[in-house]
């Protein structure tokens, strides 16, 4: 019974550490030399296992073909043996070539690979198991508090792997910072070799893939490649982990060739203190899309890169502090604790999930409170159908904010159709079911933006949602979701507030006597209303583009541009409204949007939450 618990009858699984197309990695411990392994388990294809069973046979029974492909007629009994098939190979098997590569690239700043089986459909790659964290999350953790001494460690580790790559012949062609792990210990290795090209007498073949982002044009165009390939890949690295993000990323191959031939490049001089200037000229020299233009290879970029990062001696350790294994006295450990942001400590794990179920709890069962009271068929207060209905929009609010988030809209469109508001009422279904289609359910940040309106604007602090968009959602679901909260904000002024402040849930919460709908037609004719409408879009995207550098200076700066936005649409709406003849906005609009935007500058101050992803990668 143990060994049915094993992998490949050796191998104890401890947890799964990722996942993705090609399968999973497992982190599991070797019975026989009792140390720990990382496994890549490959999902193979019908023919892919058929031909690794093929193998398994001839390595059982022999080749019962002879070394010039004819059949061995010696026995005639021999041809109708089920077991006489032809010679195959495991060449191009997936995980095989990345063993092989890694097997002849033997050095710290590599992760090892000790073997490779397969057994029955999948293929395992067992590799070193590397106790940490990746590039990437190190940088959305902690992107604002690497050091020059962390920097050079980074970039020395990867260029040293990437040489000894070079020495031997082989190109990684996939360096992104998911690729490349940092230990307890602050060692740095790099990792992934699956997409290895290999050097013959002809030089470096191309590439069957690669990541958008961290891949020059040569790749994309599928030309030969040559050690200028990673050199660029590891130049766009580097700008990233001192400008804190990458200008290349793009959603297809077309937009990321369009991305590097005209991009618009910070200086990271101006980006990160104590960076000299002259840093700028030979990172952007790697970075230059024509490869002819480029250093020869990393080693000259990496000698040239070096003299303006700091002591990566000094580096190392300060990874490992930030990874979590501390090399320092106890005094130094509290300082680096200091430097952590009170965000990130209050942000994260569980105490970000309590923090975000509470506030879709209230923001849910406000909506669906005032919803339900609005519809007949619950009963009203005394009803049990009523509260029942409503501890069940909380409760699934608690549990899955989105669906909480889905569902008192639902109620809300219902109670609309109920007081015959039939247009508005069909008109929030679609808009509800498309948002939560395509942003809504993606995460529990996007229904706790969605309904600000319903919590902030009920006391009149409308202003407050397209920053809360921007601040946790990515550029485009930053949009959306303020567009949307917009839509939501005008039904719950046409309450009776007819104001674009907020809807004052105390006075206007009972809506079955008024005409929502003419109440709505009112603010849609006004051109301030749509100026707010742009004010809101144009707010969220600044303030989501700004926070994905994962800095609070950064994130500052756009939630002042952002509220600096919003007060300039307001002053345009009060230019219309006036006739052309004073800028002037309402106080009880420009109020709250000021008050928007202090809020907003200090959250930033507390530090930025992680942003989501926002393109993928492209693999052939």
């Amino acid at each position: 019974m143990a060994n049915e618990q094993l992998i490949l009858n050796r191998y104890r699984p401890i947890a799964q550490a990722g996942s993705g197309g090609f399968g999973t990695v497992q982190v599991a411990w070797d019975t026989r030399i009792q140390r720990r392994v990382a496994i890549k388990c490959i999902q193979l294809d019908e023919s892919q296992a058929f031909r690794a069973l093929q193998v398994e046979v001839q390595a059982i029974y022999g080749n019962p073909y002879g070394s010039d492909g004819s059949y061995r007629d010696s026995d005639p009994h021999e041809r109708s043996d089920p077991r006489a098939v032809p010679a195959v190979s495991l060449e191009n098997l997936p995980g095989l070539d990345e063993a092989r590569t890694a097997a002849m690239l033997s050095d710290p700043n590599i992760v090892g690979v000790y073997d490779f089986e397969v057994r029955n459909a999948t293929a395992y790659l067992i590799m070193e198991y590397v106790d940490g964290m990746t590039l990437t999350n190190l940088l959305r953790q902690h992107g604002d508090e690497l050091s020059l001494d962390a920097i050079a460690a980074i970039f020395s580790s990867i260029a040293h792997a990437l040489e000894v790559a070079h020495d031997n012949q082989v190109l990684h062609l996939d360096i992104k910072p998911d690729n490349v792990l940092i230990n307890h210990q602050g060692q740095v290795k790099v990792t992934d070799f699956g997409l290895a090209t290999l050097s013959d007498a002809t030089g470096f073949g191309t590439a069957g893939g690669g990541t958008i982002g961290y891949m020059p044009l040569e790749q994309m165009r599928q030309e030969a490649l040559d050690a200028r390939c990673d050199e660029w890949a590891l130049a766009s690295l580097t700008y990233e982990m001192l400008t804190g993000e990458n200008p290349f990323l793009a959603p297809d191959l077309s937009k990321a060739e369009a991305a590097i031939e005209d991009a618009e490049l910070l200086l990271p001089s101006l980006c990160y203190d104590g960076l000299d200037a002259e840093a700028d000229d030979v990172l952007f020299y790697a970075l230059d899309p024509d490869r002819e233009e480029r250093y020869d290879n990393v080693e000259d970029f990496s000698e040239e890169m070096s003299r303006f990062f700091g002591n990566s001696a000094r580096g190392h350790k300060e990874l490992a502090m930030l990874v979590g294994q501390a090399v320092e006295e106890p005094e130094d450990e509290e300082e680096v604790v200091e430097r952590i942001s009170l965000f990130d400590r209050i942000g994260t794990g569980r105490m970000q999930s309590v923090l975000v179920r509470i506030w879709a709890a209230l923001g849910v069962g406000l909506l669906s409170f005032v919803s339900l009271s609005n519809i007949s068929a619950a009963g009203g207060w005394a009803s049990p159908v009523f509260w029942g209905l409503s501890a069940l929009f909380v409760l699934a609010g608690v549990l899955k904010p989105h669906l909480g988030a889905l569902l008192s809209l639902l109620s809300l469109s219902v109670a609309l159709l109920f007081q015959e508001a039939f247009v508005v009422g069909i008109l929030m279904i679609v808009l509800a079911c498309a948002w939560w289609f395509f942003v809504g359910r993606l995460s529990d940040e996007g229904p706790n933006a969605a309904l600000a309106p319903v919590l902030f604007g009920s006391f009149g602090f409308n202003p407050i949602s397209p920053l809360v968009a921007g601040f946790f959602l990515s550029v485009r679901e930053a949009i959306a979701t303020a567009a949307f909260a917009f839509a939501l904000s005008i039904v719950l002024a046409g309450f009776g507030s007819n104001s674009l402040a907020g809807w004052n849930a105390l006075a206007f919460w009972d809506f079955g006597s008024l005409d929502v709908q003419h109440n709505m037609l009112v603010l849609l004719q006004q051109p301030l209303t749509w100026c707010v409408l742009a004010g809101w879009m144009g707010a969220a995207a600044i303030l989501a583009l700004l926070c994905r550098r994962q800095t609070r200076l950064s994130a500052g700066i756009g939630a002042a541009l952002a509220c600096t936005l919003m007060i300039a649409a307001l002053c345009l709406g009060a230019w219309f409204a006036s006739g052309m003849v004073s800028w002037m906005p309402d106080l009880q609009l420009l109020i709250p949007t000021i008050g928007a935007g202090v809020v907003a500058v200090v959250a930033c101050a507390f530090g930025v939450p992680i942003r989501p992803d926002e393109w993928g990668e492209w693999e052939e």
